[in-house]
């Protein structure tokens, strides 16, 4: 019989693509008012059982048994209109990505608007309607945004905006994929605090799928844990993180960096547990190299950008607005060394980053590399230097032709620098792809058939073809789950032991920080407030902001 405080009641439920198992056999209930968590790695089958509720299963998706009940009604004999009525008004549904979610050629209020397209409201009510939800969702100058297009939001405003359209039907349902993986944690914790809000408010039940352990703690009523379509394990959050049942959610507990509290030289995963090593002060001195010349020293960096004029602006003859992205930024990167340039998003890190590759247009300072000044180098010296040094990027799908293999791609440095007459590429792009723990074979694939893990690993042998003396890492764990984070951390852990690697991280994964680098500098609105070592800087912060920043770092519970 049919309780009436389920919301869904999923029972046997089992989806196929082809002949391969994405979800078997899974059952679930989300009770009114309550807050599910939906956990697992990559690939367990998360996304594809939220996506079957609201039913946007892709095409090549097959249901091939189960039931699935929406407040007693047979979701699996919907019609099309039916699921129409349904989604939005219902059901809603927050994306990962806010940026490819809006329309990147529409004003914040007009999107907001023809999201109400089942409304008969005039679209100056609907407008109030789209008002009431920015300002519902806590967004500062909120009128003012409904005038603006996507790129002019934050990463922040842009989640916040994507909640307020999910929340304007007051739906039943909120599922929430990954919403704040992208985020820094001082905007991860307000928004948290904001879905706990809302939830409250509107009184929905909210399904969020998460590979974020603790984010599940701070939010989430229940968890769900998945593993390869299965079901592993449901229950409290308290019960199933204190106190698990089922082997796999303790391994993923035991990986989570998070709950790991000694510093640790290399991090468990999920298929090699007994990998956990603890790091020893000694070898860590000893790997880096304090006397000889720093592999990288910026000094009182400066880099501004204008802000582009509208017709108004040129019309009246106004000044470009001048906007300081990075005032006077000075740090080191020693021979061997490990450093961590951490803040907020808009603070300025990637700005850094690219001033050193000369890829923007630094306005004042020095850049230090091979006794060289880059900000002074000639293209010719310039393209020499970039031989010499190397950048992860935060997308390594995205940074990877999808019409290049993989074997291609790696020796492409070799064959952009003028290098490859005398080499084998074939043989060097097997070696490459071995010393990040790829099987050879892997030359004949192409981006989309990786996972995520193995496409951080392409990035790190393409980083490391010319066998740079430095490299700078844009955000090398992002929206990976526990496990592959820690293959990630254990891989440029490796590699900087054995080739005397400099590594200039930059991040906002507090946890996984606090492992790797050996110090920390810590970036705000441009400038730079704190440089230490890593303990010193996590157990003793002395600037206002780095403590704020610390505060705002989700911690394990149980």
């Amino acid at each position: 019989m049919q309780n009436k405080n389920n919301l869904i009641n999923i029972k046997d439920l089992s989806i196929n693509f082809g002949i391969a198992s994405a979800v078997k056999q899974a059952d679930m209930i989300i009770k009114q008012g309550e807050i599910m968590g939906l956990v697992g790695e990559s690939g367990s089958g998360k996304s594809t059982l939220a996506n079957a509720i609201i039913g946007l299963l892709p095409h090549a998706a097959n249901i091939i048994g189960g039931t699935m009940d929406f407040e007693g009604r047979d979701m699996l004999k919907f019609t099309k209109n039916q699921w129409q009525e349904l989604r939005g008004r219902e059901i809603s549904y927050v994306s990962q990505d806010p940026m490819s979610a809006l329309n990147p050629t529409l004003r914040i209020g007009q999107q907001m608007v023809d999201i109400q397209y089942g409304s008969d409201d005039t679209n100056e009510v609907k407008l109030k309607c789209a008002l009431d939800a920015l300002e519902q969702v806590r967004m500062p100058n909120s009128k003012s945004r409904l005038d603006m297009y996507p790129h002019e939001l934050s990463g922040g405003q842009k989640q916040r905006v994507c909640i307020a359209m999910a929340i304007m039907s007051r739906p039943k349902l909120l599922i929430a994929d990954e919403i704040t993986t992208s985020l820094d944690a001082t905007l991860e914790v307000q928004i948290i605090k904001l879905l706990k809000e809302l939830q409250s408010e509107i009184g929905c039940a909210m399904l969020f799928v998460t590979h974020h352990l603790t984010v599940v703690e701070a939010l989430c009523d229940e968890v769900t844990v998945m593993y390869n379509g299965d079901i592993r394990e449901t229950g409290s959050v308290q019960k199933v993180f204190s106190s698990p049942s089922d082997d796999y959610t303790k391994s993923l507990l035991l990986c989570d960096p998070a709950r790991i509290k000694e510093k640790c030289r290399r991090l468990p995963v999920m298929s090699k547990l007994e990998l956990k090593s603890i790091s020893d002060p000694k070898m860590d001195k000893a790997r880096i190299d304090t006397l000889a010349v720093p592999a990288l020293s910026i000094e009182n960096l400066r880099v501004n950008f204008t802000k582009q004029r509208s017709l108004i602006d040129l019309l009246q003859r106004r000044p470009g607005m001048c906007i300081e992205a990075v005032k006077d930024a000075t740090l080191s990167v020693a021979v061997g060394e490990t450093v961590a340039l951490v803040g907020e998003s808009g603070s300025g890190k990637s700005t850094i980053a690219r001033a050193v590759f000369r890829l923007v247009k630094a306005q004042g300072g020095r850049v230090l590399f091979d006794d060289a000044d880059l900000l002074q180098a000639t293209p010719h010296e310039m393209r020499a230097a970039r031989n010499r040094m190397s950048m992860m990027m935060q997308d390594p799908i995205g940074s990877l032709s999808p019409r290049t293999t993989i074997g291609a791609a790696v020796v492409e440095p070799y064959i952009i620098s003028g290098q490859s007459s005398e080499l084998n590429l074939g043989e060097e792009a097997n070696r490459l792809l071995e010393l990040v723990g790829l099987p050879s074979d892997f030359s004949n694939r192409y981006p989309h058939e990786l996972s995520g893990g193995q496409a951080r690993r392409v990035g790190v042998a393409r980083a490391l073809a010319l066998n740079p003396k430095l490299v700078i890492a844009d955000e090398p764990t992002a929206g990976l789950d526990v496990s592959i984070q820690g293959e990630v951390f254990n891989l440029l852990a490796s590699l900087r032991e054995k080739m005397k690697l400099s590594i200039l991280i930059i991040t906002h994964n507090l946890h996984v920080v606090r492992h790797l680098a050996d110090r920390i500098v810590i970036i705000y609105q441009g400038q730079i407030v704190e440089t230490g070592d890593t303990e010193t800087i996590m157990s003793n912060p002395a600037h206002d902001y780095t403590k704020k920043l610390l505060a705002a770092n989700l911690q394990a519970k149980y």
